[in-house]
């Protein structure tokens, strides 16, 4: 098989976004199904490439997933790369990011374990307002909106989970609430289209599980040289990204999120982007670019 496009076992045939590939590649002549991550009797080595699409299990169990990502990639060539994997898995990559001079939306990591008071954290900090958050997570796992009058709340949240898992504390930012959140696609390098998320209305999340939307907008200037910066600071190539940017206090762009590994692509709103990807996949199989594992 030439492709093989990484889903998980609760959506078997990929979510519907990432069919849109799936009959791209196929409309290009190559071989390509969806393969569960975690199938037990399945050969990574008979497939050419294996692509991480609706991989979208792993938060509850991100070792046995990079452990997956180490042993696909010693078979294949896996995109992106198991590195790649194994740090944009925990979002203490925001840290990351901001100490590579990358605009990043200020984030503390609160490691499994220790013991801390929320009060004293957001005074330190001149946080009024914040979120908490895992440091693993998909489609806002265990966040938390903290209020100037909900921090027994959040104190009360932070002890249920930090004996268990890391967690990130966050200012919140008031734009997500007005504009939302501008997600960039970018693929092989260059951004291909960009969508506004908004979260539904009385909620701060912006995902569709929550009553968000989404819709096609232009990106800025200053929008596209933030997720240049943050490609850069990578260090590594990247196949695929999704740039989540907000608007920071004098509105300038910041990232809540840089996704590398299962991000939706919102390829239904582009069929540039995903010819691109197409064209990408190609290169590779056919030998006209190198390999990026």
């Amino acid at each position: 098989m030439d492709v093989a496009l990484v889903t998980c076992a609760a959506m078997p045939g990929l979510y519907p976004d990432d069919r849109h590939l799936l009959h791209g590649l196929r409309a290009a002549g190559l071989s390509a199904e969806p393969v569960v991550w975690e199938d037990p009797h399945y050969q990574w080595s008979a497939a050419r490439l294996a692509v991480i699409r609706s991989a979208w299990d792993y938060s509850f169990r991100r070792e046995q997933f990079v452990a997956w990502a180490e042993r696909a990639a010693a078979s294949t060539e896996l995109w992106n790369s198991a590195r790649l994997v194994r740090w944009n898995t925990h979002k203490s990559y925001l840290c990351d990011l901001a100490e590579r001079g990358v605009s990043v939306v200020p984030t503390l990591v609160l490691r499994a374990g220790s013991r801390v008071t929320l009060d004293e954290i957001l005074e330190r900090q001149g946080w009024d307002v914040a979120i908490v958050k895992a440091a693993v997570a998909q489609s806002g796992r265990y966040a938390l909106f903290v209020a100037p009058d909900g921090r027994h709340a959040g104190q009360a949240h932070l002890e249920r989970l930090l004996p268990y898992e890391d967690m990130l504390v966050q200012p919140y930012i008031p734009s997500v609430a007005t504009v939302g959140e501008l997600s960039l696609v970018l693929v092989d390098g260059e951004c291909t289209h960009a969508v506004r998320k908004r979260a539904a209305a009385g909620d701060f999340r912006v995902h569709d599980d929550y009553g968000g939307t989404v819709e096609l907008e232009h990106p800025g200037e200053s929008h596209l040289a933030t997720a240049r910066a943050s490609l850069d600071a990578v260090g590594s190539p990247v196949q695929y990204a999704r740039v989540d940017l907000v608007e920071g206090p004098a509105g300038q762009p910041m990232i809540m999120e840089f996704e590398l590994v299962e991000p939706e692509l919102f390829f239904r709103n582009s069929s540039t982007a995903v010819e691109r990807f197409v064209g990408s996949i190609l290169r590779y199989l056919t030998g006209e670019s190198e390999a990026h594992g």
